[in-house]
């Protein structure tokens, strides 16, 4: 959703939510239920439909209750209050363990919370006025998800599958398997997911043999089926089954070394596997192993709640610093500025503290920009036209929040100052540079606590973390294999397993201040490791929920075997397999292959 699409659902949301709230008797807080409404469309949008209708069934009463309560016991004692809101923005910074799509739930949840407690009524509000607010917010985001979604719930799904195929990078991958997994599984999507992940395993294994043979062959081998790839890329995209598919074009090989032409062969035999999925359309249900996403959900909170956890130590400094935060706030009852001062210190924050340098560096910079503009609309236009400015500024921020952070931050001073000098009669002069020192402010906390080192913690570089990753998901998956086999494996040591690959995992990408910055091309490479790693153990969970025909355990026993190597080979795929263990047994060869090639960049071999 972009461009003037974003910009109508932003002026139903505010609009609509607003009007509603004064009809239904909200009073002054109506206005905080449509700006509540905007970050509850944050976590709102990001997956197919039935998926994002879970997601806010649990979601709904945290907001209400983040957004209401806070505010409600500050004016008991402000000090539970401001222990109340550290405790929801270290909730709200854990939740990214859960993955990609929780990274906006998380984002949603604390600015939410902290907008809710800073933000200043005009006049007063009761109890119920003040709970009723966000209640309102949500059941609005929940109508318009479902009719955002009700003529194509399954549209993210396919577009996520498409993008796989058409891209084939590992981020796309996970993205459309989780994908897939939370929504309603369909028997054409699961052949399609099936063949996209043989289809990478295939074509990684050649960019391998390609890289050490020096081929030129086997590079137009693998050019040819990008294209293919990207053709069929379409007809999965497609909302209704495309009329006519043709064939994949193959193009033969020659001679090639050793079983490479074999390779070639899974390589078009997979995209010709998609073709058939998405021109047949088998609607039928898939039956994905029960308890799979209860499992997938517990194996990546185990590993959050853990010292060594990078995610766990970032989610303390960021409740730290909103603490701070919320002190100096405190010493400045009713600025209408707090909102903006508390939001910023919370969204430069990251678990990366490169990254949050490069959030202060964008909300500072755009700060400056935006005050640039406002001094010019100053000068050269009435005060009366601040207000109009700021609700633009408003709209257009939104619209752009993820894809021009810069611009966004510039505009949120359009709309802090412009509101709130026009709305409180104050000097748009006075609240320029009282925004400009807060932000500095919020800057220099969140990068205080974002570049803190905590005592004790191991500061390993790249290689250091990838080896360490590695050989705690090659030990959990030995210890499957064994499992499958039928060998006696103590469940408490599966669950520590378990345990230590998902803190090696989270340590993948969020280094402690200190460590040694990865050279170009390593981040690339992090990130796909970590993505990989991630769907090993969600598979070998998956296997231990379902436990397949017998050659499983040795499929998995190779897969620890080749883990991390430069040797990457072919998972066997038992023949006896049924289509969902087949699914199963294609993802971590694709998996494999991923972490093989990730290890000659770490390595540089």
């Amino acid at each position: 959703m972009k461009g003037p699409g974003l910009l109508i659902v932003l002026l139903v949301v505010l609009g609509g939510v607003s009007g509603l709230g004064f009809t239904l008797g909200l009073g002054n807080a109506a206005i905080l239920a449509a700006l509540t409404a905007l970050f509850c469309l944050i976590a709102a949008v990001g997956g197919p439909l039935w998926a994002d209708l879970r997601l806010l069934t649990w979601f709904a009463p945290g907001l209400i209750l983040a957004v209401g309560v806070p505010r409600l016991l500050g004016e008991v004692s402000r000090w539970a209050a401001i222990g109340l809101l550290v405790v929801i923005v270290v909730v709200a910074g854990l939740l990214p363990v859960l993955g990609a799509r929780f990274v906006t739930v998380g984002l949603g949840l604390g600015m939410a919370s902290l907008f809710g407690y800073g933000f200043q009524l005009t006049g007063t509000a009761s109890a119920g006025q003040i709970l009723g607010a966000p209640a309102l917010a949500v059941g609005v985001i929940l109508l318009l998800r479902v009719l955002m979604g009700a003529k194509d719930p399954a549209k993210p799904t396919r577009e996520a599958l498409a993008d796989a195929l058409a891209t084939g990078t590992s981020e796309t991958q996970e993205r459309a398997a989780r994908l897939w997994l939370a929504d309603r599984p369909r028997r054409w999507t699961g052949k399609v997911l099936g063949g996209l992940f043989r289809y990478r395993a295939a074509s990684g294994l050649l960019e391998i043999r390609r890289n050490r043979l020096d081929s030129r062959e086997i590079g137009d081998i693998l050019d040819a089926a990008k294209e293919e790839a990207v053709r069929l890329a379409d007809a999965v995209r497609s909302p209704k089954e495309p009329e006519d598919v043709e064939p994949v074009r193959r193009e033969e090989p020659g001679a090639l070394p050793g079983d490479t032409a074999r390779v070639v062969t899974a390589l078009w035999d997979s995209l010709e596997s998609i073709r058939t999925a998405a021109a047949e359309r088998d609607e039928s249900r898939v039956d994905v192993p029960k308890g799979l996403r209860k499992e997938l959900r517990r194996i990546e909170l185990s590993g959050a709640f853990s010292w060594q956890s990078p995610q766990f130590r970032h989610a303390l400094r960021c409740g730290l610093g909103v603490a701070l935060a919320l002190v100096v706030a405190s010493f400045r009852p009713g600025d209408p500025l707090t909102v903006s001062f508390l939001l910023g210190t919370f969204a430069i924050m990251q678990p990366e503290w490169h990254d949050s340098l490069s959030k202060a560096w964008q909300r500072i910079g755009g700060s400056l920009g935006g005050a640039v503009v406002l001094a010019l609309a100053l000068w050269l236009l009435p005060q009366g036209f601040l207000l109009p400015i700021g609700l633009v500024a408003l709209l257009g921020g939104f619209s752009v929040m993820r894809t021009r952070p810069t611009i966004f931050n510039g505009c949120m001073v359009l709309m802090s100052v412009g509101m709130n000098a026009t709305t409180k009669h104050l000097d748009p002069r006075y609240v320029l540079v009282e925004y400009l020192l807060l932000m500095v402010l919020a800057g220099a906390i969140a990068l205080l606590f974002g570049f803190a080192a905590i005592p004790g913690v191991p500061k390993p570089g790249p290689v250091e973390r990838f080896e360490s990753a590695v050989g705690a998901t090659r030990t959990l998956l030995g210890s499957v294999g064994r499992k499958l086999r039928g060998e006696d494996v103590d469940p408490r040591t599966l669950g520590r397993e378990f345990r230590a690959a998902a803190v090696a995992h989270h340590s993948l990408l969020a280094a402690e201040p200190g460590t040694k910055e990865p050279a170009p091309g390593q981040r690339d490479a992090l990130e796909k490791t970590a993505e990989a790693l991630r769907g090993l153990t969600v598979t070998t969970s998956s296997l231990l929920l379902r436990p397949g025909p017998a050659g499983t355990a040795d499929a998995v026993e190779e897969a620890a075997r080749a883990l991390g190597t430069e040797d990457a080979t072919e998972i066997p795929v038992p023949p006896d397999a049924d289509e969902e263990h087949r699914l199963v047994l294609d993802m971590i060869a694709a998996d494999v292959v991923a972490v093989g090639e990730a290890a000659q960049t770490l390595k540089g071999v």
